[in-house]
């Protein structure tokens, strides 16, 4: 893995309401899990960098999974989203309730394999 100067960028991506900014909020800032439900949705892409394990230096983008946000990441732009990315975390919902439609889950999928796709042009470690 090559870093630039700013660090290793990682993607965090997944479908709304996966839990992406909970995930990303308990390892990196200290919050307790009861404490994520008072976090807001993400739109468009949210940056963070901060060090990790003593001097790795990460640059979170933390990927907002509204449909219209996922359908720009893989469309008009997954140049900027997936160039020099090193990491991509895709987050995917194991467990929805009862009332979660079949098509939404099916889309959960397809965008996994998409992002995976172009993972691999870019040579990113999933």
């Amino acid at each position: 893995m090559a870093s630039s100067a700013n660090g290793f960028k990682v993607l965090l991506m997944g479908r709304a309401g996966a839990g992406k900014t909970s995930m990303k909020s308990i390892i990196f800032a200290n919050y307790h899990s009861k404490d994520t439900k008072l976090l807001q949705p993400t739109n468009h892409v949210e940056h963070n960098s901060l060090r990790f394990l003593g001097n790795l230096r990460l640059n979170l983008w933390d990927c907002g999974g509204q449909d219209q946000f996922m359908e720009n990441y893989f469309e008009s732009q997954r140049e900027n989203i997936f160039q020099h990315c090193e990491v991509l975390i895709y987050v995917l919902v194991a467990v929805r309730d009862q009332h979660t439609q079949v098509d939404e889950r099916k889309k959960d999928i397809e965008y996994f394999k998409a992002a995976c796709a172009l993972a691999s042009v870019w040579g990113i470690l999933i």
